[in-house]
């Protein structure tokens, strides 16, 4: 998986589309844009005193090489897993298919990163090739975790292809300039909550004895409720963000968003009064929080309104 924010000056892409255009910035958790983002060591101000850090080319030497910068995409993967043991018994199957959720990411980044500049510069550069070796690693974990869960779970290969052809949806749209566009963030809340009824699933909860294909028919309709309930969270973030950063001089883009909160607050609350827990604090933030913060202080808020909302999902499934 691939996921992207990108930064250039006031520019901020959502947090979901961390897990698609592979070379965006970093970003701080749950999708705030790191101070420095989007500038060149070049281009940001000296602080008088202040110690020099790692350069890129020293980064890119060591092992912090290889752990994806898109601090903001964690959340995306990790929110929708979570959710998914609120409904799901913790099995080692289960536990097993988070690694493998957690380790794609990764392979996913890096991979997806060499395969848009080798299509876009024609033949396999320098940089393609180096971003392809940072996910080989990756690749050889996910691989030594996942081919025992294919063993166990064969019906795990159709929900690989499932997931693969949605971030390839969205490699296409970063192809075409577009990584940018809201459609683009929906495509990449659907691939992050994917993550929610495929723990339910392998957690055993409609798969017969000895793991064989799983029951859809019995699949309960909580399980479905707090999937769209965790896709309507991410993309509300994905607007909340965008509307402090990126959109951070667009009136209506806010009002889309605050709009938006107060539809998800209604839909979910008709559904639970508990999800009041989860996109009550995320309608008053939306409120609450003008342009102009530090990412710091964006990143850290919407943490804590990602807790509340798996506190919410706990209580609601």
């Amino acid at each position: 998986m691939a996921h992207t924010i990108r930064v250039a000056g006031r520019s901020h892409e959502g947090a979901g589309r961390r897990l698609a255009d592979p070379l965006a910035s970093d970003v701080p958790a749950t999708g705030a844009p790191s101070p420095a983002a989007g500038q060149s060591p070049a281009a940001r101000p000296a602080r008088v005193g202040a110690k020099e850090g790692p350069t890129p080319r020293s980064r890119s030497r060591g092992w912090t090489a290889y752990i994806p910068p898109q601090h903001g995409a964690w959340a995306f993967l990790i929110v929708p897993l979570v959710v998914g043991f609120t409904l799901a018994p913790i099995t080692w199957a289960g536990l097993g298919f988070a690694v493998a959720w957690i380790l794609a990411y990764p392979v996913g980044y890096f991979g997806g990163r060499g395969l848009l500049v080798r299509i876009r510069r024609g033949s396999f550069t320098r940089l393609s090739r180096r971003e392809f070796r940072r996910a080989i690693p990756w690749g050889v974990a996910l691989a030594v975790v996942g081919v025992p869960l294919l063993v166990a779970c064969p019906w795990l290969a159709v929900a690989a292809v499932v997931v693969a052809a949605v971030w390839s949806g969205s490699l296409l749209i970063t192809l075409r300039r577009s990584e940018r566009d809201l459609g683009n963030d929906l495509v990449l809340v659907v691939l992050a909550v994917l993550a929610v009824p495929l723990v339910w699933l392998v957690g055993g909860g409609a798969s017969p004895a000895g793991g064989g294909w799983p029951d859809i028919a019995g699949v309960p309709g909580q399980l479905w409720l707090a999937t769209a309930a965790t896709g309507a969270f991410l993309f509300g973030s994905v607007l909340h963000v965008k509307s402090l950063l990126r959109e951070a001089g667009n009136v209506g883009f806010r009002r889309l968003s605050v709009g938006y909160h107060v539809i998800a607050l209604a839909v979910f609350a008709v559904a639970s009064p508990w999800w009041l827990i989860g996109f009550g604090p995320a309608l008053l933030r939306s409120l609450v929080l003008r342009p102009g913060l530090r990412p710091a202080v964006i990143g850290a808020v919407e943490t804590v309104v990602a807790v509340l909302f798996v506190v919410a999902a706990a209580l609601a499934v």
